[in-house]
């Protein structure tokens, strides 16, 4: 059993969640969204983008999405794993929270028909960087299935977005600048990505997302696998169905996938999964409905 780790797969998964838009939210209002995944897989993608079998890997995720507005054209984002538990067919398993990711956005175009928006975020290292999982089989061997990475990264986004009506268009650009883990820096990466959304009937809406990501260098450390998720590039799209049962309360359901439409896939675990999510959303003036409709959907993934 190599002794390496498969962060990156877990990373990308819980932060594709994370969608974009040129919408904050007004003042007082808030958003959360609280979600479950499983998913497995034994596809990976070198760090030369060599597709090879593994044994199956396996995670359960429960994540925080929230989003507050503190002022006009000014929002806070947060998103975490409150819980993430990993495991190979081979191990035993290994849990704990992930890293906390904060954002904050300004709008500059105002006009809701043409918002457009710069986020600067951080994403902290609280999630365990080493997190060691017992062979099922060889008493003294483990495998390192950390639920974060242990460094701080930097993240600055720009996106814009278009109401169409009934539904809506929005394009986004975003890069990662990475720091260090105990004295191994890394590539910075940077993503480019689309959604397109409608809403069929008052209370449901869908929306579809493309992401592709790019490395500004090979890896650095190809030596590491997937342990620290160096020089990953891949494409991720998305399917969502949200359902607002009343003003405050809805249900999402998301299907998640692959390929390399826009990237290939370079040191990534990947396989397709699912996601089910609670949302709860609210407006501290329930009279106003102004561009209600463009202002839900840019929340999932």
């Amino acid at each position: 059993m190599r002794s390496t780790a498969c962060f990156y797969f877990i990373f990308f998964f819980t932060h594709s969640v994370f969608s974009q838009s040129g919408w904050t939210k007004s003042q007082g209002e808030f958003f959360g969204k609280i979600d479950y995944s499983r998913l497995s897989t034994d596809n990976y993608y070198s760090p030369d983008g060599t597709q090879l079998k593994t044994n199956v890997f396996t995670q359960n995720s429960i994540n925080l999405y929230a989003e507050y507005g503190l002022r006009e054209r000014w929002s806070l984002i947060t998103s975490a794993p409150l819980y993430r538990q990993n495991s190979f067919n081979t191990t035993k398993k290994v849990s704990g929270v992930g890293d906390l990711r904060i954002d904050l956005k300004y709008r500059i175009i105002k006009n809701n028909n043409w918002p457009v928006a710069l986020s600067l975020g951080a994403e902290i290292p609280t999630g365990r960087a080493n997190a060691f999982a017992q062979s099922k089989t060889i008493a003294l061997e483990k495998i390192n299935l950390p639920t974060g990475d242990g460094e701080f990264n930097f993240w600055t986004t720009l996106a814009a977005s278009k109401s169409l009506g009934i539904g809506y268009v929005s394009l986004y650009s975003a890069y990662n600048f990475r720091t260090k883990y105990q004295g191994l820096a890394f590539q910075d990466l940077y993503q480019i990505g689309g959604e397109i959304g409608f809403n069929p009937i008052k209370s449901l809406w869908i929306n579809g997302k493309i992401r592709g990501q790019w490395s500004t260098g090979e890896s650095k450390h190809p030596e590491l696998g997937f342990v620290r998720g160096d020089g990953t590039t891949y494409t991720l799209m998305s399917m969502e169905a949200f359902y607002r049962f009343n003003s405050n309360i809805g249900i999402s359901a998301t299907y998640l996938t692959g390929n390399d439409l826009l990237a290939s896939f370079k040191n990534i675990y990947i396989s397709s999964f699912y996601s089910l999510g609670l949302i709860y959303e609210f407006k501290p003036n329930p009279k106003t409905k102004k561009n209600h409709n463009h202002e839900i959907h840019y929340y999932f993934a």
